[in-house]
């Protein structure tokens, strides 16, 4: 698990240090960095993956993320043409840094001479833990819709991986929908047992009540196929209806339950988890994911959502979380330079300090719509 993330000359960041915690949520208006620090986990895991980190370089183009070339990567105002990455992890209680050096046309980046003894790759005790090795659950925020089938994978599965745009995740669960997690899983909420699907499903429930999803996978066509079907107390399921015919919010909160419902050592990176949902639906995924925490998952959460950070507050003022298991950092922009700053919850859910333009735009409306007439 990270307990510490650094960046140089990467993007809108001249120098980033970001505390990590179990449970971290990125937030800021649009175009902010939020995405960046996502991205350079993600950059780092595909340059390992494709066997280029252990030679010390950087893979800016891949099935992970494509970000360009070294001159759409390279911070505008860099005083050297390096970039760098410094990672912090729990256990083993280890850091991780290299820099690499400018190329403005190619997409892969040559390492800057390391340290003495730091060597180029990575070290062989980190090589299993994310964002190098290990699981890694990305839920992109450009996630598809509802489809009349979605593709087939095992291997994928067998992987872990959620795709491109989290059109996997449905494979995923078909393969892994039997598997059971522990008695004491936290996840479990009021599930009425352990199997995988029947934990998705009863979380579901908050996205819309009384809504259950079914698969069935046609093995000789490659293609899983998705449906939903409803039911109310003391009256019959509805027949199972196409995803293609229930909307948008089912099928996009279906990726980010799957990923929070990951195995413990999986590293989770969701981009706007509250899209096309409910508040409700945001704030009960913002309490999943403490839960998702608390089961070893460390999750990272870029929102704009004030529901899915207030979900996040009341889990902490309801004892399921303390407020050391939460990083909040909130991104701004100073010219073409990022800024961070960090607000703490107390154990009353309440935040040390409300940064200008943090979540504060009810209150604005509020203020507008009290406001006597001119």
């Amino acid at each position: 698990m990270l307990r510490g993330l650094g960046i140089t000359n990467f993007k809108c960041f001249a120098e980033l240090d970001l505390r990590c915690a179990p449970l971290n949520l990125l937030c800021g208006l649009n175009g902010m960095g939020k995405s960046s620090v996502i991205q350079a986990l993600l950059v780092l895991r595909q340059s390992f993956q494709s066997g280029h980190l252990q030679k010390g370089r950087l893979v800016l183009g891949g099935g992970l993320v494509d970000l360009g070339a070294g001159a759409d990567v390279l911070f505008e105002d860099a005083p050297e043409e390096e970039i760098g990455f410094r990672l912090g992890f729990v256990e083993p209680t280890v850091s991780w840094q290299r820099s690499f050096r400018y190329s403005r046309t190619g997409d892969q980046l040559a390492p800057v001479e390391a340290a003495e003894g730091a060597g180029e790759g990575v070290p062989e005790v980190l090589a299993v833990f994310p964002p190098y090795g290990g699981r890694l659950a990305h839920v992109p925020a450009e996630r598809v819709g509802p489809q009349k089938f979605y593709p087939l994978s095992k291997i994928a599965a067998e992987r872990g991986e959620f795709g491109e745009r989290g059109e996997l995740a449905w494979n995923l669960l078909s393969e892994r929908q039997d598997e059971q997690l522990l008695v004491d899983d936290p996840r479990r909420g009021g599930a009425p047992g352990r199997r995988l699907a029947d934990i998705l499903d009863h979380w579901l429930q908050d996205v819309s009540p009384g809504a259950h999803l079914g698969l069935r996978s046609l093995t000789d066509a490659d293609a899983v196929i998705a449906g939903f079907s409803f039911d109310r107390p003391g009256d019959v399921p509805t027949r199972r209806f196409r995803a293609t015919n229930v909307g948008f919010g089912l099928s996009y909160a279906v990726p980010v339950v799957l990923a929070l419902l990951s195995p413990a050592g999986t590293l989770c990176l969701i981009e706007n988890p509250e899209a096309h949902l409910h508040p409700r639906g945001q704030t009960k995924l913002a309490e999943l994911a403490a839960r998702a925490a608390l089961a070893g998952v460390q999750v990272f959460a870029e929102t704009h959502s004030d529901h899915f950070l207030d979900g996040v507050r009341i889990a902490v003022r309801n004892g399921l979380i303390t407020p050391a298991e939460i990083a909040v950092h909130y991104f701004e922009r100073d010219g073409g330079r990022t800024m961070v700053s960090s607000p703490e919850i107390d154990p009353d859910g309440r935040l040390s300090h409300w940064p200008n333009g943090f979540f504060d735009q009810h209150e604005e409306n509020l203020a507008r719509l009290l406001a006597p007439r001119t």
